[in-house]
């Protein structure tokens, strides 16, 4: 499969995840952002292109499936999908002598990037009108901690999967050459 269209049906998935799956797992009636963990993910394989590209195609199917108009959402996860592999590379450089750091990045990534968004959709909820108060800050702080510590075990099944994957190849690879030199 080409990675266009892998990213294509990822960002799908994102979508469906977000607006089906969530609901499942929610606390204090506040579901965490599968779309930013899945984002911050995403760019560990696509880069800063790829990020924003993945950004945009999951706010606009997050719009369309949710109704909303293609506004804040637009911006700020296309914002999120350009800044989370600049986040990653000066987080590298700054962690460089920490052994298993990637977790570790992963967390603080989704944090910041999850704290960022709930702000301007704060900001965006005040502009309209609406009533602010300890709910809505609660409500912040319980989404930004509870997405950052999702990402931990999904970032893992992934990495197992990459692992799984790598292995396969690395086999196919060993016996592709085994086979070239038994025919010679």
């Amino acid at each position: 499969m080409s990675r266009a269209l892998k990213l294509f049906f990822l960002c799908i998935l994102a979508c469906l995840l977000q607006t089906e799956f969530v609901r499942y797992i929610r606390i204090f009636t506040v579901a965490p952002d599968m779309m930013i963990i899945i984002l911050v993910l995403l760019t560990d394989d696509f880069g800063t292109f790829g990020g924003f590209v993945a950004g945009a195609l999951m706010a606009l199917f997050y719009d369309a499936t949710t109704g909303y108009a293609p506004a804040i959402n637009l911006v700020t996860y296309t914002f999120i999908g350009f800044m989370a592999p600049f986040l990653r590379e000066n987080l590298d450089r700054l962690m460089r002598k920490l052994r298993h750091k990637r977790f570790l990045e992963y967390f603080m990534i989704v944090f910041f990037l999850t704290l960022v968004r709930e702000i301007v959709y704060i900001g965006y909820l005040f502009l309209v009108g609406a009533e602010q108060g300890f709910v809505t800050i609660f409500r912040l702080m319980v989404c930004v901690v509870y997405s950052s510590i999702l990402v931990l075990p999904i970032a893992t099944l992934v990495d197992l999967r990459r692992m799984r994957v790598r292995r396969r190849r690395e086999e196919k690879q060993k016996e592709s050459e085994f086979r070239r030199i038994n025919a010679q």
